[in-house]
């Protein structure tokens, strides 16, 4: 069989094999089955490729007539093999019956085989798989997971045992009468080598029968009735797999490194939520499926590192399938979920290490960026304090390791001391040529502080099922901005909250095809959509919610006992809810005839959420509910909500405590009395602490608009944000938007306001830059921020505050963006002044995504190439990310296609996880928008391929290729394209295909109603304040 010499870094699994293993294995009923089977598992067409690359350029004609024979030979011997019977169709076989109990055998005929080592587990195959192995997976549960793993990176290879102690499920009493339930093991795309199964009690083997279930995604072991005893069983299984490049399950990436042969440094590393830990090893692989493990990595002496969830215990040499192997054992974790299991190993270096400090916390990075991992390690050695308090709890492992991977798909995962983040997620440089923006040192301490809370909300305490996601991943957001506002308190950080969690979830959640935070969750792709900013930045808002109306001691108290009650082990929000209604109670701030859950479920179990409008008579309110839908009030739907209403007058003193008004889940109308004067304002949802937008009849917003720099800083900011999406909604007209605008834009430290101004303003920009009006809101956006823009200045000052720089970037970008004269001549000056000299970059950190864009914007090619190659040579992940941005921002088409193309070649330099990033920064410049469609129309079924299914790439790529759209053939052109993907069978993407032909149909309306009145809103402030159109 030396024919099928695999390419170079393939196992070589033919030759491994004795012949019976082709007589038990392969089941040939046609050549073209044969066929297809050995291009599935073997990887004929690679082969081939192989062949074709090396032959020479005048072939042998002898060596291709013995090549031809001996294939036709092989054939011959394949035909001529019987099938073996433990792939027949024949339910009543035992598959077991060997001395040893070993099963090596496979299930029946048309059940996945042993060497299906290809077949890639996507979602589309999992939907219906995942559905019935939930069915019959309740029968046991684990309790202790002894796994040992050996990778060979350079092959791209994982071996590995594990032994799991299992112990039936208690809602599983065993008679006579019943069937003993199978053990249904999770996997995707293992090869299972041999499998044992013992029991403790008398640790004789058990009688069995194994075979893959539906799709390879499942491994089912069913003992034989006669041959088991009750109680715990012990299960062996040898397995393999290959590493990833997908960036999921256990994979591998390379960093540069110029001391490695060829000048890579390979690693490997984990990333096991949502559900791929069943990628690297056989696993009950649920969340309410918690064990406790022992593992051991075994790996080549030449890694500098190798990290688990747990501490370094043993260490021993020439083990392994090599004499320079070594394996590192590490201690017992406390019982967790598998998504929480980590290992890495690699040649990545400590960069930091705590002394006296318990936990002991390390920081890992590559060599040369060790010295931007201090902040975080300084910040980490804050912030575990401050959650030990806040939590009532103490962190429970003994170490904590911070890793900052070269190549990871998501922004950080929170697994137990072993955290994991993209290098732009936890390094900040501090030196004085390439120090890093006080926004992105704010993204980095967002990040680690949301990882630091999952140690407690996620990880000591876990949702029992991916239904109720929100529960970790809503409150670790929540208190991460409580940590940060607490550690760094010039920050504002609850400002932050409004703009980029609220506001993102109002976005997110204004669409008919928005989810609940909390629904039935069936299938992979379901798990795999739930991560979105409905679970994260909704979930974070009603708990800020919770936290306003029960009272600070009240919510604390409740988080306490909560934690207290379900450590290690799993919840629902009904248990929250049962212990939040306790302390509210005790407290006295929730009313004895409602309790939480009777509220907080039509929060969680129905989707969307209520714009509040307040009709004033006198000191008679009439205020009414109504679900906020877009494209307009008239598409709303009677949703009903128990909603927290606090409503402030003029006249009312600062910090005076605010009366908490219950409108009934019941009624579309309420009426309420106020003490307050006819010429007086008020507004409701003090500090924008409720899940809602609160509209106001006309004389109340021009009353408020007044007023404006009397109102505190997030109720303007609500203000701003409400009054824009009120405008677009039709609830009211964009006069009022148009004149907080220039509200606005004269107070210049207005920090909150500019914030929410700025955010607005997308949509419009969006809808209107490929339109004629577009030239009257330019007039307009240069008139009203050129005195801004001289104020704020071109420079960071050293008496900057962290607020003042992001406010500076806020204003300039702003302004560049708008084409003020002055901007962009300065910025062009400053990049051009770094083109001559790149080793000397002058141009102010905050300013930096501002400038770049702006230079290639109005630059060409020149730019465009330094600015990339500026990208390949910087160790500064932060600066990369700016520069990725920067690269979309050309107006040139040409440069936009080839920068498209360069997301899916691995020679181009871009990194698997930085290729959602550039795409969109194409999709949402407008010369790029129907570009970028265009490509992802073309190459739909490449970039599935290369990007895989677990970080939803295609589901963000379509999200921002169909912002701009707006027109009818956009709308005809998307559903040629929504065909192409059913006829792909691409089921994971329906619901992103959902929310955007909704999203397009929005924009269509809304340019068919508002663009006009916008437009001529527009022309009359120009003519009204004179401004100048050009």
């Amino acid at each position: 069989f030396t024919l099928f010499e695999p390419v170079r870094h393939r196992p070589l699994y033919c030759t491994h094999r004795p012949h019976g293993w082709f007589r038990r294995n392969i089941n040939i009923s046609s050549v073209k089955h044969m066929l297809w089977k050995i291009n599935r598992n073997y990887r004929w067409s690679e082969w081939l490729s192989e062949i074709v690359l090396r032959a020479p350029k005048v072939p042998d004609p002898l060596v291709c007539a013995a090549s031809c024979l001996r294939f036709v030979f092989f054939l011959f011997c394949c035909w001529r093999l019987k099938p073996h019977p433990s792939i027949l169709d024949d339910d009543d076989d035992d598959y077991s019956k060997s001395e040893t109990g070993r099963n090596d055998l496979v299930g029946p005929y048309n059940t996945h085989t042993l060497d299906q080592f290809g077949v890639d587990g996507t979602d589309e195959l999992h939907d219906e798989a995942e559905r019935n192995r939930l069915s019959q997976s309740s029968g046991w549960l684990p309790i202790h997971y002894r796994l040992i793993i050996e990778p060979n990176i350079e092959r791209s290879l994982n071996n590995g045992t594990v032994t799991i102690s299992i112990k039936p499920n208690p809602s599983w009493e065993k008679t006579r009468d019943q069937q003993i339930p199978p053990i249904v093991l999770d996997v995707n795309e293992i090869r299972i080598l041999s499998c044992e199964v013992l029991s403790p009690v008398s640790s004789k083997p058990i009688t069995f029968k194994a075979y893959y279930g539906a799709n390879n995604l499942s491994y089912v072991i069913e003992p034989v009735p006669s041959g088991i005893v009750a109680g715990n069983l012990s299960v062996k299984l040898q397995f393999e797999s290959r590493l990833s490049d997908t960036l999921q399950g256990f994979y591998r990436g390379y960093f540069q490194d110029n001391e490695e042969p060829g000048g890579r440094s390979w690693f490997a590393s984990t990333q096991f939520s949502p559900i791929d830990a069943r990628r690297a090893f056989p696993c009950f692989d649920s969340p309410d499926k918690k064990a406790t493990f022992a593992i051991s990595i075994v790996h080549a002496n030449d890694r500098a590192m190798t990290l688990s969830n747990m501490e370094q215990i043993g260490h021993q040499y020439d083990v392994g399938r090599a004499p320079d192997y070594v394996r590192e054992d590490f201690a017992i974790t406390p019982r967790m979920s598998t998504y929480l299991v980590a290992f890495i190993t690699s040649n990545l270096q400590l960069a930091q290490r705590s002394e006296g400090f318990r936990p002991i916390v390390n920081v890992w990075t590559r060599g040369e960026v060790r010295h931007q991992g201090s902040y975080v390690h300084r910040l980490t050695m804050r912030l575990l304090p401050f959650f030990e308090t806040y939590f009532g709890m103490p962190y429970h492992l003994p170490k904590l390791d911070l890793v900052a991977v070269p190549d990871f798909g998501f922004r950080a995962m929170e697994n137990w001391g072993l955290v994991t983040f993209r290098e732009s997620a936890l390094l900040v440089p501090e030196d004085d040529n390439r120090s890093s923006s006080a926004k992105h040192k704010e993204a980095v301490a967002s990040v680690v502080a949301h990882e630091l809370a999952h140690q407690w909300f996620g990880n000591l305490v876990t949702p029992r099922w991916w239904n109720d996601l929100w529960l970790k991943e809503g409150f670790a957001t929540y208190i991460s901005y409580i940590a940060l506002n607490a550690n760094e308190k010039r920050w504002h950080m609850f400002e932050s909250f409004v703009q980029k969690e609220l506001q993102e979830a109002f976005e997110k959640d204004s669409d008919r095809n928005s989810h609940p935070i909390s629904f039935p969750v069936n299938t992979a792709s379901d798990i795999r959509r739930i991560f979105d900013p409905i679970s994260y930045s909704k979930g974070a808002a009603i708990v800020r919610m919770m936290d306003s109306f029960l009272g600070d001691i009240a919510f604390k108290r409740g988080i306490h006992e909560y934690l207290q009650k379900y450590q290690f082990d799993n919840a629902v929000q009904d248990d929250l809810w049962d212990i939040l209604t306790t302390e509210g109670h005790r407290a006295g701030t929730l009313p004895t005839d409602l309790d939480v859950r009777q509220i907080m479920e039509t929060w969680t179990l129905q989707p969307g959420y209520p714009v509040i409008t307040f009709e004033r008579n006198g000191t008679d309110l009439t205020i009414s509910q109504q679900r906020y839908l877009l494209p307009s009030r008239n598409s709303s739907d009677d949703t009903r909500w128990y909603i927290p209403l606090t409503i402030v007058t003029e006249s009312q003193r600062a910090h005076e405590p605010l009366t908490v008004h219950w409108f009934p889940y019941e009624n579309a109308t309420i009426q309420l009395q106020v003490n307050v004067e006819s010429d007086e304002y008020l507004y409701a949802n003090a500090d924008r602490t409720g899940y809602y937008r609160v509209n106001y009849d006309y004389v109340s917003w021009k009353k408020l608009t007044s007023s404006f720099a009397k109102l505190p800083p997030l109720t303007r900011m609500q203000l701003v944000d409400d009054a824009f999406q009120l405008a677009r909604a039709e609830y009211i007209q964009y006069d009022i938007p148009l004149t907080l605008i220039l509200v606005v834009t004269q107070q210049y430290r207005d920090i909150p306001a500019w914030a929410a101004l700025s955010r607005s303003l997308v949509y419009i920009n969006h809808m209107m830059s490929r339109e004629p009006a577009y030239e009257a809101l330019l007039a307009v956006m240069r008139s009203t921020l050129r005195p801004a823009f001289d104020a704020v200045g071109f420079e960071d000052r050293a008496e900057d505050s962290h607020q003042d720089m992001i406010h500076r970037e806020r204003v300039v970008s702003l302004a560049c963006h708008y084409g003020i004269d002055k901007c962009s001549v300065q910025a062009q000056t400053l990049f051009r002044r770094w083109m001559t000299d790149f080793r000397d970059n002058r141009i102010p950190p905050s300013l930096k995504e501002t400038i770049y864009c702006t230079s290639l914007r109005d630059g060409g090619v020149p730019e465009w190439n330094f600015a990339f190659k500026r990208y390949q040579d910087t160790d500064s992940a932060s600066e990369k990310e700016i520069i990725l941005n920067a690269l979309g921002c050309t107006v040139k088409p040409w440069l936009l296609s080839k920068y498209l193309n360069m997301t899916i070649n691995p020679a181009s330099g871009i990194l698997k996880q930085d290729g959602v990033r550039a795409f969109q920064a194409v999709a949402t410049n407008f010369a790029g928008s129907d570009i970028a469609f265009n490509f992802l129309y073309e190459n739909i079924a490449d970039i599935n391929a290369y990007y895989g299914d677990g970080f939803s790439t295609l589901s963000k790529m379509i999200d921002s290729a169909t912002l701009l759209m707006n027109k009818p053939h956009h709308k005809e052109r998307f559903d040629r394209f929504a065909y192409k993907a059913k006829q792909l069978e691409l089921p994971a993407i329906e619901k992103s295909i959902r929310l955007a032909k909704e999203q397009i149909l929005n924009n269509i309306y809304w340019r068919s109603r508002s663009y006009h009145q916008l437009q001529h809103f527009l022309v009359q402030l120009i003519k009204d304040l004179n401004f100048n159109m050009y």
